[in-house]
């Protein structure tokens, strides 16, 4: 073989060493872009095996959601069309009667009826009158004459 022929096997040998090389990096390449979809079309459905269990137990919470807002609204219109009961406490009553109009006049005026009918308020119960000189004093003189006599006494 001559030097020429032997550059040219080289030559071809080395262009199909880098063909060879270039096709394993799009296999690589393609590998991992196969990878990457099978990855994107199996997702993690954590505890549930196939995208079908996820969907079944879906729709069951999603009926049971739905039972239970029906039974938490029922629940609310009971609780507002009931009044409330005598055992509540007072400040749940209070509120409930000044929410009344009819209520709280019927409360302030039994309130006022009985002020009106009641005799009166006793301002002094027993005990003595209050000791008061007979005559005012009509002077400075006898101002301070009754002055020491309270003051000795």
């Amino acid at each position: 073989m001559t030097e020429k022929e032997n550059m040219e096997n080289t030559a071809t040998e080395s262009t199909d060493i880098h063909a060879e090389n270039e096709d394993a990096d799009m296999r690589k390449g393609a590998d991992a872009a196969e990878a990457e979809k099978s990855e994107e079309k199996a997702p993690d459905l954590g505890k549930f095996k196939s995208a079908q269990a996820l969907m079944e137990a879906y729709l069951a919470l999603e009926a049971e959601f739905t039972r239970r807002s029906q039974r938490l609204k029922e629940l609310e219109g009971n609780k507002a069309a009931t009044p409330p009961s005598p055992a509540a406490d007072d400040d749940t009553l209070i509120a409930a009667a000044l929410g009344s109009r009819k209520v709280r006049d019927a409360v302030v005026g039994q309130y006022l009826a009985d002020i009106t009918s009641s005799a009166g308020i006793p301002l002094v119960s027993g005990g003595a009158a209050c000791a008061a000189p007979a005559n005012a004093p009509r002077s400075v003189k006898e101002a301070g004459a009754l002055a020491r006599q309270f003051l000795k006494n």
